[in-house]
């Protein structure tokens, strides 16, 4: 009873936190000299960012509410709304986690996972390495969320066979599971969004950034190594006593084991070559990079309807995805009200000092945004800034490659970064009762992000003609 009314308190405090939080952000837009829509699109967008902050579990109810008040308060209408609700990024991130929700039920990636852990042995040294790069290559193949949790299902049995803390193991996979991400659109919805936008193919991110990711992944890997140098020399003298015994993996026929292959390469080849596909046939840009997923997705409902239905309602992030939609809208609404141009206008003046000191100025400002909103928002609001540099004259490429960039690598700053950061930790403390604060977090996500960044800021650099 006294722990149900103390939670009870703490919620209602953090309510009263986001309302006042709001207050202060129509104020504050209003001494700005922002105007009266401006001032309501703002804080109806910010008062969700607050609620995503204070109120996790409650962050799509805050969002319902956000923009019915934008209806009701004429800032929207249901054209605006329709159009800036990125439908086509939803539909496809429905289609893939149906195909993925379908695989896992095989524990088709757990089965890959463990197969390869399995065979590296005793030496933790190596183990730890493994479960970075499977953790920062599975990421692009399927997607963050996914990724991570396969992963988790390797390293928490890994970490209780042999004896150690798993919170540096969860958190070297988490970080790579973010910048492995960044190699395809597939990998984040960051990337989706990003590619939806820009136009920019899989072969592009193939060519641009997953180079990029590969390169950053190796240094977060030896940064990670270097941080966790005591952890790893402890794993490796209790591995070489408890690892007796052979590693435990989920068992998979080999019938359903080529069939859930074929459908997983089936769906990463057609998404990879929809480009060249795209012009061989005529068909507008992007069409069968959406086409694709969905197709698969049909097909496997169609032809194993009790698993395929299955997948779609329970393996679908559905509020989550929701909670996007209702996000881009009130995104939409501020680029309707001028935020946006106002915003861009403020980082395109800083275009006189050079650019490099340009570039550098939106890198850390979208750094901030994604390490402290989540990466997901914050590239909703870029994009729209992205699209008015370019209607400014700014050539708009190197742009996106940064928000691509700063986004992802970014989330590695804090817990609420990216959505992996907060399903892994969300798992962690459910399972064990343990999680991590912000400052044991940020020891180890300070110097990997700072690295990072760093590198994939100068790869953007470096290339502009």
């Amino acid at each position: 009873m006294v722990v149900e009314r103390a939670a009870s308190q703490q919620y209602a405090f953090r309510v009263l936190l986001v309302l006042v939080a709001g207050l202060v952000t129509a104020l504050a837009s209003s001494l700005l000299g922002l105007e009266a829509q401006q001032v309501l699109a703002l804080t109806a967008f910010l008062m969700t960012i607050y609620a995503t902050l204070l109120l996790w579990t409650y962050r799509l109810p805050f969002a319902f509410l956000g923009v019915s008040a934008l209806f009701l308060l004429g800032v929207l209408d249901v054209e605006y709304f329709v159009e800036h609700s990125h439908l086509d990024v939803i539909a496809f991130l429905i289609a893939m986690m149906t195909i993925v929700g379908y695989l896992e039920e095989d524990r088709f990636f757990e089965f890959i996972a463990q197969e390869i852990v399995r065979r590296v042995g005793v030496n933790f040294r190596a183990t730890f390495l493994v479960v970075v790069f499977l953790s920062g290559f599975l990421a692009p193949l399927v997607d963050e969320v996914t990724s991570i949790l396969v992963m988790l299902s390797v390293v928490l049995p890994l970490s209780g066979k042999i004896g150690v803390d798993p919170l540096p193991l969860v958190i070297a996979s988490i970080f790579a599971t973010n910048i492995g991400s960044a190699m395809t659109p597939l990998g984040n919805p960051v990337g989706v969004l990003v590619a939806f936008e820009s136009g920019l193919t899989f072969s592009d991110f193939l060519a641009r950034a997953a180079p990029v990711s590969a390169l950053s992944l190796v240094v977060a890997a030896a940064i990670l190594m270097h941080l966790f140098r005591g952890y790893i020399e402890e794993g490796n003298a209790l591995a070489s006593q408890r690892f007796t015994d052979g590693w435990s993996v989920a068992s998979l026929e080999r019938r359903t084991l080529y069939r859930d292959a074929s459908v997983f390469s089936a769906t990463i080849l057609f998404i990879a070559a929809h480009h060249v596909l795209e012009e061989a046939l005529g068909l507008p840009k992007n069409s069968l990079l959406l086409a694709a997923p969905l197709m698969v997705a049909g097909l496997i409902m169609l032809l194993d309807p009790s698993r395929g239905f299955h997948a779609l309602e329970t393996k679908v992030e559905w509020p989550t995805l929701v909670f996007f939609l209702l996000l881009f809208a009130s995104v939409g609404a501020l680029e309707k009200t001028g935020v946006v141009e106002v915003l861009s206008k403020s980082l395109g003046s800083l275009s006189a000092s050079g650019v490099g000191a340009f570039m550098g100025a939106f890198t850390l400002s979208s750094s901030l945004m994604s390490a402290f909103m989540d990466n997901v928002i914050a590239v909703a609001i870029l994009s729209r800034v992205v699209h008015e540099l370019g209607a400014q004259g700014f050539h708009t490429e190197p742009f996106w490659w940064l928000t691509l960039f700063s986004a992802v690598y970014a989330g590695n700053l804090s817990p609420i970064g990216s959505t992996a950061n907060i399903v892994a930790l969300s798992v962690l403390e459910k399972r064990l009762g343990r999680s991590a604060g912000f400052k044991e977090w940020l020891r180890v996500g300070l110097p990997v992000t700072a690295a990072t960044l760093a590198l994939g800021f100068a790869a953007v650099y470096l290339q502009i003609p």
